[in-house]
């Protein structure tokens, strides 16, 4: 009972103290279950953060916690001073308990199994425990490597981000370590989803709003992969395999901080609203505070920020308050990562203009990095080999027809940004847009590049597991295209 109560303050706490970020209802309007969401994603982005700050000058994680609980009391003083008349919501009766009703199936199937997969282990909950028994990252449980190729390290890729972990330690920091329970508040991630997505086009047509909801919450990879390949088995073996995507990982965790960040900036270049453009930079700092593909996420949107500059209806001051806020709030976490080793998986070193013409030009598959070829089993024949290009463009042609996990999405996606031409007057069009082709081309990129043999990671469920991240963007583009379309019938 303790770890379940220990887990319900620490979501406690990130309610207050996001509802304290978030401008007043008469600013910026929002429904109750639109104000519940974006006030714990938030609240927990700044939470993440202040916790990288408190390492990072050398303090410990029960500062951070002292320091939370004291902001959440004074965040909960300050709400009962200010108006809370919530807007009316943008959905039905019936929409909103199937939205209800699908969120509480998700986290019960969150929960449903202790923490028993590889990544949510090893690269997760080990550095959860670490936090919460030494108080820090910058100890010999991650910082420490063996040796000097790097195999044989006390700990696997030492210089992930700690965002997970930071949860998980905190929800444990009173009642002591649980692998079910840890996991309650990594269980609000694909039930925050419609809401986000509803918050962040509040300002456009209720049509639009209820589509676009609908649709990320009907978005099978939000919950399992190949959806009903193995009947309803993978639904209630959450965690348990490569399949899901519910429980300890950190990829719904990218994809909801991105989420949350993008529909903040979008009711910020709307209203133009410092505060909110504050808080996006806050939950994309955070972005990038929960896995290393949100670093480089995070440098699409700033991007996109940039190159959408070009046009006109520049909301020059909204994204210099959002990109001010980004690197403020991302800086303790790069100050850590520069005191933990990196390994050979360091994609800053591999993403070089020789190494993408390289394997662009034609270069053959890497096979001697291979689990298989570690393990002593035959290596493939030579002058079989693929190469580097095809694999990775045939996994990425796979995953945009794959219905079965990805439902409409990709359909959506390429006729909302076939739109673009058609209102690019737009900026948070613009800006959208670029996001998403921008995230698809650094993710191919990516892979195009990557030191590990890449059969043996789309095994392991690559790239669907980095093009979830993209679900919020694609989602909130879909919204402004059926406005957009539907203005034009009028």
């Amino acid at each position: 009972m303790l770890h379940l109560l220990n887990a319900l303050l620490f979501i406690a706490i990130c309610i207050c103290i996001g509802r304290a970020l978030l401008p007043s209802q008469s600013v910026v309007a929002r429904s109750r279950g639109e104000e519940f969401a974006v006030s714990y994603t938030l609240g927990l982005a700044a939470v993440v953060i202040l916790c990288n700050l408190m390492f990072v000058i050398g303090l410990t994680l029960g500062v951070a916690v002292g320091i939370s609980l004291v902001a959440a009391s004074a965040a909960l003083f300050y709400q009962s001073k200010r108006s809370a008349d919530f807007a009316q919501s943008p959905f039905t009766g019936v929409i909103t308990y199937a939205l209800l009703a699908v969120g509480a199936l998700s986290l019960i199937a969150t929960v449903a199994y202790p923490i028993n997969e590889f990544d949510a282990i090893y690269h997760w909950a080990y550095r959860g425990k670490v936090l919460l028994f030494n108080g820090t990252p910058l100890t010999e449980a991650i910082t420490g490597i063996v040796s000097n190729d790097n195999f044989g390290r006390v700990v696997t890729h030492p210089n992930y981000p700690l965002g997970v972990p930071i949860i998980e330690a905190f929800s444990a920091y009173f009642s002591g370590w649980s692998d079910r329970w840890v996991q309650l508040p990594l269980g609000l991630w694909a039930a925050s989803m419609p809401w986000l997505v509803a918050f962040g086009l509040r300002n456009l047509s209720q049509v639009a709003i209820r589509l676009a909801a609908i649709a990320t919450a009907a978005t099978p990879i939000l919950y399992t992969t190949n959806f009903t390949e193995n009947g309803w088995a993978d639904l209630t073996n959450a965690g348990t395999s490569s399949s899901m995507m519910l429980g300890g990982g950190s990829d719904l965790a990218v994809m909801c901080m991105l989420t949350l960040s993008a529909a903040l900036f979008l009711r910020a270049t709307s209203s133009n609203c410092k505060r909110l453009a504050i808080c996006a930079g806050v939950a994309l700092a955070a972005t990038a505070a929960m896995k290393n593909e949100g670093l480089a996420l995070l440098m699409v949107c700033m991007i996109a920020c940039v190159a959408t500059l070009i046009f006109k209806g520049r909301p020059m001051r909204t994204i210099g308050f959002f990109a001010a806020s980004t690197i403020i709030c991302v800086a303790p976490w790069l100050g850590i990562r520069a005191q933990i080793p990196a390994i050979d998986e360091n994609y800053s070193e591999q993403l070089t203009i020789e190494n993408v013409m390289h394997f662009a030009g034609g270069a053959n598959e890497l096979v001697e990095k291979s689990p298989l070829a570690m393990s002593g089993r035959p290596q493939m024949d030579e002058s079989s080999i693929p190469t580097r290009r095809s694999l990775v463009a045939a996994a990425f042609v796979d995953e945009f027809f794959d219905m079965r996990s990805w439902g409409l999405l990709w359909v959506l996606a390429l006729i909302s940004v076939g739109l673009v031409v058609k209102n690019l007057d737009s900026f948070n069009y613009r800006w959208l847009t670029l996001v998403i082709v921008g995230g698809v081309l650094l993710y191919f990129l990516i892979l195009l590049v990557t030191p590990w043999n890449f059969p043996s990671l789309r095994d392991k469920g690559i790239p669907e597991r980095l093009l979830v991240h993209l679900v919020g963007p694609i989602m909130l583009l879909l919204g402004h295209a059926l406005s957009s379309i539907k203005a034009e019938d009028c």
